[in-house]
């Protein structure tokens, strides 16, 4: 793997790469800067500052960039337009006010320079957005990497922005932009082409940006976890992307209390809605057009060990009907409702379900499988429940706290220190089978070190990577045997009828790691998995060592391969996140005031 030299940056999500990879984006302090990616040379260079004087300094009324402020709710110019919050102030001080002065006693620091934030490419690659920050009114800055100029300006009023990277996004055909106000007021989408002149706004979010919304996988939909004026049950809307108009809107059922996570099946025929952990352990499935299909409850005393091949998972052989073909039109995609032979299985008797035990232990982390046949259900329980899209219950079991004996891969100590940060080392595969030893949990502090922090599938579905809170250095790794994970190289749609085959979870390897994990991402194509922790190197995971014969893969005696691969950087670098590119042959790793490339090489490459 080759690296880059490092360059600066203001955070470690002040950096990204474009999707077709030949950019990346950064902003340092008010200053956002655009490279290409194989020769890290800088071709677009701009300041929001410069852009404000230059924005102010131009007067022609046909002048190409667009200014929005959401005051108005149209366009800028329009000087007779009344501000929706005229009324409030003269009462409530930094909604929009400029002669509102500072309290008495308020400190403020003047001298610190202003940070673009929320930094992001359009779809196409054409345009890059960031977010300037400010007490009274919020700016939202669009740049045309071709023209090299500002090509709009939004400013946020009264409302503000979320906090957090992601309050300010692109829609998917990249032809407007999603921002969260403050406060959970709305979401509204600024428009940046002269067929929809007006913004949208979408009232009543339940949450902010991080989580309660998702968007389709082919893109076309926007699900939203919404209130409704006058009616205390909580919603689900679907938007169209494109003229963002409700293409459904449908309420929930009573047994979800406080839905806080919503997450689209990779099919696109289901939605996953998560019941908050502080009540119940409960995640129910939707169809975008409204109809519930069913629930998970946890059972009781059927703990299956993953390390073990479970019997019961034979019984559960996953065969789709005709009727659940994966779609991937345009057209809203529809599921029958749970009407089944084996719809008495799902919604079980409160006699038959155990959930006493998992009051205050609910749901921490979902992930859908590709494909959407199986969900991963991770609990504060420290225990990972795969759900099957035939009968919504649970087909096995993990539980990470009764894992005793597995193959660990341990990294060498100071191994880093000793190469300089310019060595690859292969991880020492334990001879003792000891795994590391779990934290202490303090419960008397809100968001205790236990549960499953996160689960992640490889691309092709046969390998999922798991990350216990309780054990901050190990990533657990799970091969599924006969999962069928061959088809999901083809189309969805193309996939032919495949013979029913359990689906059998085993523990691969365990790796353990000097330094709590800070990240981990699969290749988007390849199965390999990469990790940082907070040191200067990369952690790459194999399934099969290099040099190996793909023919040579047994899975009863395990031949997975870990490495660590120094950052040849020269000055402290501590890696704190990754982000690969669709392609897969770029890799952006960052830490808090640098970044660099990777570009992983082949082993063709290599030996030449």
């Amino acid at each position: 793997m080759d690296f880059t030299p490092l360059f600066p940056h203001s955070s470690s999500s002040s950096s990204t790469v474009s999707p077709n990879g030949f950019y990346v984006l950064t902003s340092v302090g008010d200053r956002l800067v655009v490279r290409l990616t194989q020769s890290m040379q800088v071709i677009r260079s701009w300041r929001s500052a410069d852009s404000e004087q230059e924005l102010a300094a131009t007067s022609e009324p046909k002048s190409k960039k667009r200014v929005l402020s959401s005051s108005s709710g149209s366009m800028a110019d329009n000087q007779d337009a009344k501000s929706s919050t005229r009324s409030l102030q003269a009462t409530i001080p930094y909604l929009g006010n400029p002669a509102n002065k500072p309290a008495p006693g308020t400190i403020s620091d003047d001298r610190r320079p202003p940070l673009l934030t929320s930094i992001s490419f359009s779809p196409d690659s054409l345009y890059v957005c960031a977010l300037l920050r400010k007490p009274m009114t919020s700016v939202v800055f669009i740049y045309s990497i071709e023209a090299d100029q500002l090509a709009a300006r939004i400013q946020i009023g009264a409302e503000g922005v979320a906090t957090g990277d992601k309050a300010v996004r692109w829609s998917p055909s990249g032809s407007s932009l999603m921002v969260w106000s403050d406060w959970n007021l709305r979401v509204t989408i600024w428009p940046l082409s002269d067929t929809q002149p007006k913004p949208v706004q979408l009232h009543h979010p339940k949450h902010g940006p991080q989580i309660g919304s998702c968007i389709s996988p082919t893109g076309r939909y926007f699900a939203l976890l919404c209130r409704q004026p006058g009616n205390f049950h909580d919603h689900v809307g679907i938007y169209d992307t494109v003229t963002w108009t409700c293409a459904s809107l449908f309420q929930l059922s009573t047994e979800l209390v406080d839905p806080t996570h919503l997450q689209w099946s990779p099919c696109g025929r289901y939605l996953a809605i998560v019941e908050s952990a502080l009540l119940d352990y409960r995640v129910e499935l939707w169809s975008p057009t409204g109809s519930k299909l069913g629930h998970f409850l946890p059972q009781p005393q059927k703990s299956i060990l993953a390390h073990l091949n479970p019997s019961s998972t034979d019984q559960h052989a996953h065969n789709p009907p005709q009727t659940l073909k994966r779609s991937h039109s345009d057209s809203l995609p529809t599921a029958p409702p749970c009407t089944r032979k084996v719809s008495s299985q799902t919604n079980q008797t409160n006699q038959e379900t155990d959930t006493s035990g998992h009051v205050g232990l609910g749901i921490r982390h979902i992930k859908w499988r590709p494909g959407g046949e199986y969900l991963a259900v991770g609990g504060w329980d420290c225990k990972v429940r795969l759900v099957n899209d035939l009968t919504w219950s649970s087909i096995c079991e993990i539980d990470l706290s009764e894992i005793t004996n597995a193959r660990v891969l341990n990294e060498p100590r100071e191994w880093i220190g000793r190469t300089r940060g310019h060595g690859i080392i292969p991880f020492d595969v334990e001879s003792s089978n000891v795994l590391p030893s779990p934290l202490k949990a303090d419960f008397s502090k809100p968001n205790p070190t236990i549960g499953i922090k996160e689960i992640e599938w490889s691309p092709k579905g046969d390998y999922m990577a798991i990350r216990n809170d309780a054990m901050p250095t190990a990533v657990f790794i799970f091969h599924f045997r006969g999962s069928g994970s061959t088809s999901h190289s083809m189309p969805l749609d193309s996939v032919p009828p495949q013979p029913a085959v359990p689906l059998r979870p085993r523990l691969s390897s365990v790796l353990h790691f000097a330094t709590p994990v800070r990240c981990l991402q699969w290749h988007p194509s390849l199965t390999q998995l990469v990790i940082v922790c907070a040191t200067s190197a990369i952690y790459s995971w194999l399934p099969l060592r290099p040099g190996l014969a793909p023919s040579s893969f047994n899975a009863s005696q395990p031949s997975d391969y870990c490495e660590g691969i120094g950052v040849p950087a020269g000055i402290p670098f501590n890696a704190l996140s990754i982000q690969w590119n669709p392609a897969g042959d770029i890799m952006l790793v960052s830490d808090k005031v640098t970044f660099c490339l990777a570009f992983p090489v082949s082993e063709d490459a290599e030996n030449a």
